[in-house]
């Protein structure tokens, strides 16, 4: 990863630190606010619904005992002691249960038979044991009872709050039970007056529901009695919803935060990192090669002078690796100078020997002259020769060309000079593999000269025993390879230093230049030439040269 980009996330996750801290101690603050804020609004609807109810029971409570104390129930009781069925008519209890604003009212006599009914007058002369057990325990406090009215749809469970009174004449008792149903209509009374989910229940069965509340929810249950209770279900949609929204405002804070932050960071790492970058790219530029490189980038303070030292340090570079060069070159010359003036001295002793012996033959008039003088003109012309090719040798070593690169297709020029050894010696066995699309920049006719020299080297390093020859083409990202390999006898250890070198050869007749003009003109090329192996298995040269670019 770049510095520069570096530096922005840098300055990017430096933006979002602080927002990391806050938010979570904010959420979290708001959470118990709102959870708060909640519990309060829950205990004041609560208490807001826990009054309605008790003011539905003072109601009732006090109706009942005013419809009681009535003179109009009086009379009734008065008449109802001689002839209760013929004084107390059907519709007696629903005209009483109106004037006192009640929806339940029914009038039994001291058996607990219904005499009349307000809320269902068909029960008349019939009993109703669940409504007259309230008069049994005749509570100071309304009570609860389920109930029976009568709707669009027949007969239905209703509950009701409900209050009993007597009303005795002489030795002559009546009750009257009256209440409120506890129905839908005060179901959306509360939920109107707690903004929650009403639900009337009569043990665990629902018998008045109003309202709705979305999930997430909580809930709160008013006793009524015993046997019933009222359940508000209040929801913390809101709450959740408020915690949502802040979440989702200081995520898209931290985002443009982030987004700037990151801008930012580029703006100034681009700044800071352009120096470096230009060092960096200076220093590449040397490992390649290029010795005068200068960095011109403006930079103050260490940068600076990282800068100034750096072009110091590149300029005594090239001069040094001038001087070492041209040190080198006059070495490697002398080296060479002194190997040519060997090679060239070996052929001139036995020329000297044969001329020396010509000479004395010719001086005591030998009777075999003309023999002698035959045989050494023999080996004068044969060392010649010899120093003729050592000559024509060391001159192509001297005069390479500088290579003309054109993009060439290793594969193929393998395939071509392997076609000249279609016909291997006898024994020595071709074994090519070629990976197709392998280009390199090359010149054609010196590498051409290359493959030729290591593929006959290793024809003639297995020419007493045969073997396998293989020849392999490859790539990788960066570089193009061309493997030779034998199993002829390999090169010993000591010998691997100097195989390159001009003049060095192992083989009888062998000029010592063909690896050396091989290794020369693969570092023309920028490449390179190694050899490996182990001693007895045979002997591998590997060509590697930079990859083209596509």
């Amino acid at each position: 990863m770049r510095l520069r980009t570096r530096l922005a996330l840098a300055f990017a996750l430096l933006a979002l630190v602080p927002l990391a801290v806050v938010v979570p101690l904010t959420v979290s603050r708001l959470r118990d606010t709102l959870s708060r804020e909640q519990t309060a609004r829950m205990g004041a609807a609560t208490t807001s619904a826990q009054e309605s109810l008790e003011r539905s029971a003072t109601t009732v409570r006090r109706a009942v005992e005013e419809l009681v104390e009535s003179p109009a129930m009086e009379d009734l009781a008065r008449e109802a002691r001689e002839h209760p069925m013929l004084a107390i008519q059907a519709g007696t209890a629903e005209a009483l249960m109106k004037s006192r604003g009640l929806t339940v009212l029914t009038l039994f006599d001291r058996s607990g038979t219904v005499l009349s009914s307000g809320h269902l007058p068909a029960r008349r002369g019939d009993p109703d044991p669940a409504l007259f057990t309230v008069t049994r325990a005749a509570p100071e406090r309304p009570v609860p009872v389920r109930v029976e009215v009568r709707t669009t749809a027949g007969l239905r469970q209703a509950l009701a709050l409900v209050s009993a009174r007597p009303v005795d004449y002489g030795d002559a008792r009546l009750w009257a039970v009256g209440g409120v149903l506890l129905d839908d209509g005060l179901a959306q009374h509360l939920s109107r007056l707690t903004q929650a989910e009403v639900t009337l229940l009569a043990g665990d069965t629902a018998l008045a529901h109003a309202g709705s509340a979305e999930a997430p929810t909580l809930e709160r249950v008013l006793p009524l009695g015993d046997a019933a209770s009222v359940r508000l279900t209040f929801s913390r949609a809101a709450a959740r919803e408020a915690v949502q929204g802040v979440m989702r405002a200081f995520l898209l804070l931290a985002a443009l935060g982030m987004a700037f932050a990151a801008l930012l960071g580029l703006l100034v790492s681009r700044w800071m990192t352009r120096p470096v970058e230009a060092l960096t790219s200076g220093a590449r530029r040397v490992a390649e090669g290029a010795l005068d490189v200068q960095v011109t980038t403006e930079a103050t303070g260490e940068l600076g002078e990282l800068v100034r030292a750096f072009n110091h340090m590149t300029s005594e570079l090239q001069a040094t690796t001038e001087r070492l060069m041209a040190s080198e070159r006059i070495a490697a010359w002398q080296e060479v100078a002194r190997r040519l003036a060997h090679e060239i001295k070996n052929p001139l002793t036995p020329i000297r020997m044969s001329l020396e012996t010509l000479l004395a033959a010719q001086a005591s008039a030998h009777p075999s002259f003309p023999t002698l003088f035959k045989e050494s003109a023999g080996v004068v012309l044969e060392e010649v020769d010899r120093l003729r090719r050592i000559v024509d040798e060391f001159s192509h070593f001297a005069r390479l060309p500088k290579p003309q690169l054109t993009r060439v297709d290793l594969g193929e020029l393998t395939q071509s000079v392997l076609a000249l050894y279609a016909s291997p010696p006898e024994g020595i066995q071709l074994l090519p593999t070629v990976q197709e699309g392998v280009v390199a920049r090359a010149d054609r006719d010196q590498l051409t000269q290359v493959l030729v020299n290591l593929v006959k080297n290793a024809e003639e390093a297995m020419a007493h025993k045969g073997g396998a020859l293989r020849v392999r083409v490859k790539g990788t990202d960066s570089d193009a390879v061309i493997e030779v390999e034998d199993s002829g006898p390999g090169i010993p250890p000591e010998h691997r230093a100097r195989i390159f070198e001009p003049y060095f050869t192992t083989k009888d007749g062998g000029t010592g230049l063909g690896l050396a003009i091989a290794a020369r003109i693969l570092q023309e090329h920028g490449g390179k030439l190694e050899v490996s192996g182990e001693p007895g298995q045979g002997a591998r040269f590997t060509v590697v040269l930079p990859r083209a670019n596509s």
